[in-house]
């Protein structure tokens, strides 16, 4: 017969840890967001506010992770968004994009992490041509070029990683579309 005191406390446990892991991945993709906002809106205070916490929620997240590893997977998407806003957070402040170790993660989670970073270079770009500053959105779509050609010289098998490889190829034509826009209206006076 089954021991069904123990496995019954176990099981409770089990639930308990699995639960524990997938509400902190969602609050690490809601303190991500808030990076990525801020970082968007220039407001580095709030960035760097959001970042702290952020780093807490991740480390708590890595240690649990660390006890239970099955649970990896129910914390992939809260470990890609910080990916996600630490790589926007010090490729806008710094100027260079963090190592997978520096940020502690496994290469899957990292690549598909720091190919999101487009997307949000994308609005950057928006909000610069916007501010009819030209000069700035040409510099962030070099760099989600450059990330393009960076990711595909990886040449993954994965799907889902070659499907956000193409997003990204992606993100770095629709820049170049509104930066065509946005020089050919100034040029011919209609912007």
């Amino acid at each position: 017969m089954l021991d069904t005191k123990t496995l019954y406390e176990e099981l409770r446990q089990y639930e308990r840890v699995k639960d524990e892991v997938v509400q902190t991945s969602i609050k690490a993709s809601r303190l991500s967001k808030a990076v990525v906002y801020s970082v968007i809106r220039k407001d580095f205070a709030s960035a760097e506010r959001a970042l702290r916490e952020l780093e807490e929620v991740v480390t708590r997240l890595k240690k649990t992770l660390s006890e239970w590893p099955m649970f990896y997977s129910n914390a992939t998407t809260g470990l890609q968004e910080y990916v996600e806003a630490r790589t926007l957070y010090l490729l806008v402040k710094e100027g260079r994009l963090p190592t997978k170790e520096e940020l502690g993660v496994d290469v899957y989670t990292y690549l598909m992490g720091v190919a999101d970073v487009a997307g949000e270079l994308g609005r950057s770009a928006t909000e610069e041509l916007l501010r009819k500053n030209v000069e700035a959105a040409r510099r962030l779509k070099e760099a989600v070029e450059r990330l393009y050609l960076d990711l595909l010289a990886l040449e993954p098998r994965d799907f889902e990683l070659r499907k956000k490889v193409d997003y990204v190829g992606s993100q770095a034509n629709w820049m170049s579309e509104k930066l065509f826009y946005a020089t050919t209206c100034r040029q011919t006076g209609e912007g």
